[in-house]
């Protein structure tokens, strides 16, 4: 048996002895069992049915702490779109579809800033240059296939002030709804927990929420018809499935006993 491999086993075996397990994905730390991320939102304005809502974002916490103390220099943000609107009123609004995709960035990757950059163009393109970190798809909240929703006033208009509610599913493919993305997202596996109630299609892994108006835009400028003229904060609540420390004894005992027959072998 080889010594080091087994003291690694240890190792891993007593760090997990605390009530909480850390994974270390990409760079950015998380802990096992429910994740409550908070974000910022910044989308298009929709005006009819059959338009499609997309934007960006970045994640600024995770379970109350500040991305900055999960990974050293590095920011966690998103893109989103392919959700398509098949009903809307003054008060409500519906959406079918609709991914959302996650990057992990680093050094030069570290740098998105909405309030300081060129335009959306620009903002688009610093949300999406980091490791494609989680890919999502939106999952059925009702008998129709709608995804999304949301109630407010003024929707369809450029003073549109509201929130929204919806699901979504991890997407290994990363191409449902439009997704451009393809798979290979890093916390993908570790996402795909079935952990959220829903009515229709099944468990779902992330339940969704959001807020939207046009206070303190970004690029005043671009509006009412550009790409981020309605902000507001989002919220995504699931559940990271993360081996427990029986998991690590477990590879610890069959560590032993490979150790075991070793040395009988060798006598």
């Amino acid at each position: 048996m080889n010594k080091h491999l087994l003291a690694l086993a240890s190792a891993a075996l007593f760090g997990a002895s605390g009530s909480a397990m850390a994974i270390d994905v990409g760079g950015l730390n998380l802990t096992a069992g429910p994740v409550f991320k908070v974000a910022s939102v910044y989308e298009n304005v929709i005006t009819s049915v059959g338009q499609t809502l997309a934007g960006v974002g970045e994640v600024t916490q995770i379970n109350g702490v500040d991305i900055s103390s999960l990974c050293s220099g590095c920011e966690l943000t998103y893109q989103f779109g392919g959700y398509l609107v098949t009903a809307l009123s003054p008060t409500t609004i519906s959406f079918s579809g609709g991914y959302i995709n996650f990057y992990l960035g680093f050094g030069a990757n570290n740098d998105f800033n909405p309030f300081a950059s060129a335009g959306s163009a620009a903002d688009l393109a610093a949300a999406t240059n980091g490791a494609l970190f989680l890919t999502l798809a939106g999952h059925p909240i009702d008998a129709a296939g709608n995804t999304f929703s949301g109630t407010g006033t003024n929707i369809g208009l450029a003073s549109a002030i509201g929130f929204g509610a919806g699901l979504a599913d991890v997407d290994f493919t990363g191409h449902l709804n439009g997704n451009l993305a393809g798979s290979g997202g890093l916390a993908n596996a570790l996402f795909d927990t079935n952990s959220v109630a829903a009515l229709f299609g099944g468990l779902a892994d992330i339940q969704l929420g959001s807020s939207f108006s046009n206070v303190f835009l970004p690029h005043p400028g671009e509006c009412p018809g550009g790409a981020e003229c309605l902000a507001g904060s989002a919220d995504l609540r699931g559940v990271v499935a993360i081996p427990e420390p029986q998991t690590y004894a477990m590879l610890l005992a069959g560590l032993g006993a490979i150790g075991f027959v070793a040395r009988r072998r060798r006598l």
